[in-house]
């Protein structure tokens, strides 16, 4: 066989493994020399999943590494970054004005309370609880509406700052408890093995300000794993809108669109690549979004606070905290931008074992990578140069897709419909149990297994989750073997 000339780009990477993959029924395939030949270079790009910015060694205790491309330099703006990630905010004032400014509503007191060793963090308890990793989005069931008279705004903040200096006499409401439980979904493989899902269901209980709005649908999002995002920000736009598809103008069911929304620092409407949905357009943006909104600190993107006009207790506690201006300054927002930025991606493991190499291949013939994208070359000219024209593998088109009535929500948020989400990126996926003691997946972390979350897939990923409940027992194991090693 002729070796393939090794020049990494999108197109050519997909074109060329999936050429090798489709030449077999799932049924019947196994692993092949010709195979090997094929992709033994492919192979070891595919193993520094992060490029330059792949940790150099695999940690058993915690994503939170820089990238190896990181300067020293950078990796001093990366650790002073995370001391900010990290340590909990406190209520202003104190003596610690550069972490003060908390709520005075908040769903938690840190980034990391969330995002526990820079992945997910531990799922709510079944029951009323006060969550914290697991949030609840307030969305609207109709496009185009806003929250000017919703008196929740765009997100519950289970949590509130009390009064402490005796300036007011009563301190603001919590928002909402949330009572979440789960009914059994029960099916079977093809080859008789069952399985069973678990169907959640929300409530918000105790609310502080009175019966949601009429429209106004809640919107679990469990918090994502956020290693590797400043390597998804500096894919370029126009890779990204060369995937683009809305009409399924290729007839071949998958409907790729990139949501389209506001830069807030300029007022232009670009594509949105972070958040559940899409919903914010660069990293940064989606950091500091993540600030104000989950634990209450201000800063120059968000400046006011998440306080309703109706929530006028919670007015009255946000001039009480004796900043001129907002509660995180642009040097220390930097600091954790650069952080989220410069936050390295594990490695893939063992990839060229025949069993992962056999579930690699009905990755690509179950049809998973017509969203969950293989590969991408960053964009050379991307403003941080340790994360420019970089190889990298993070399996996901940033696009949204529909995901059918199973996984929907029923909120619109900008372009994206009600049961439309973002394809999230896969690399590090089968890390989460050693590293953090746990694992939850799909978009508000129903799913227990990743064989699980294949199983929820539904709409135009409904072909491709048949298909993989036709497998055999040893397939499936395969499939999952390989996606536990990218």
């Amino acid at each position: 066989m002729k070796k393939v000339k090794m020049v990494i780009s999108t197109a050519v990477i997909i074109t060329v493994i999936t050429a090798a993959y489709l030449t077999a029924s799932p049924v019947t395939l196994t692993a092949t020399n010709e195979y090997n030949v094929l992709n033994k270079e492919l192979l070891a790009s595919q193993t520094k999943a992060g490029g330059n910015m792949t940790v150099r060694r695999l940690s058993k205790r915690s994503f939170v590494y820089a990238g190896e491309g990181a300067t020293q330099k950078q990796q001093l703006a990366f650790w002073t970054g995370f001391s900010l990630f990290r340590d909990p905010w406190v209520t202003a004032p104190s003596a610690t004005k550069d972490r003060d400014g908390l709520g005075p509503l908040f769903n938690a007191r840190s980034c990391i309370a969330c995002h526990q060793a820079g992945a997910r963090a531990g799922m709510s308890e079944t029951g009323e609880s006060l969550p914290t990793a697991l949030t609840i989005r307030l969305g609207f069931n109709k496009p185009n509406m806003n929250h000017e008279n919703n008196v929740y705004g765009g997100q519950v903040q289970p949590r509130v700052t009390k009064f402490v200096h005796g300036q007011h006499n009563n301190s603001p409401n919590s928002e909402a408890w949330l009572k979440l439980s789960y009914s059994p979904v029960n099916g079977q493989f093809s080859d008789g093995e069952v399985y069973q899902l678990q169907k959640p269901s929300y409530e918000l209980t105790r609310l502080g300000y009175g019966e949601l709005p009429e429209h106004i649908f809640p919107s679990p999002r469990f918090a994502p794993n956020i290693f590797g995002a400043g390597l998804l920000d500096a894919i370029s736009d126009n890779d990204l809108l060369a995937q683009e598809d809305s009409k399924d103008i290729n007839n071949d069911g998958i409907s790729a669109k990139y949501n389209r929304v506001p830069n807030v620092k300029n007022g232009d409407i670009e594509i949105g690549r972070f958040g559940l949905k899409a919903k914010h357009p660069n990293l940064a943006q989606q950091v500091a979004a993540a600030f104000r909104d989950d634990i209450g600190i201000t800063n120059s993107y968000f400046p006011m606070e998440s306080c309703t006009k109706k929530q006028i207790l919670c007015q009255q506690a946000s001039e009480l905290g004796g900043h001129k201006s907002v509660e995180i300054p642009d040097k220390l927002l930097d600091l954790v931008i650069s952080f989220n930025g410069l936050l390295g991606v594990p490695p893939a493991r063992s990839l060229s074992q025949p069993k992962k190499q056999q579930g690699q291949k009905l990755f690509h013939q179950l049809g998973c990578v017509q969203c969950h994208i293989p590969s991408y070359t960053t964009d050379k000219n991307y403003h941080v140069p340790a994360l420019s024209g970089q190889t990298i593998w993070p399996y996901t088109d940033l696009a949204l897709h529909d995901m059918g009535e199973g996984l929907a929500d029923g909120v619109y948020e900008f372009k994206a419909t009600g049961s439309e989400w973002r394809t999230p990126p896969l690399w590090g996926i089968g890390l989460q149990k050693t590293i953090t003691g746990q694992q939850r997946f799909l978009h508000d972390g129903r799913a227990r297994t990743i064989t699980e979350a294949i199983l929820w897939h539904g709409g135009e990923a409904k072909t491709a989750q048949e298909k993989f409940k036709q497998l055999t027992k040893d397939q499936r194991q395969a499939l999952l073997m390989f996606l536990k090693s990218i």
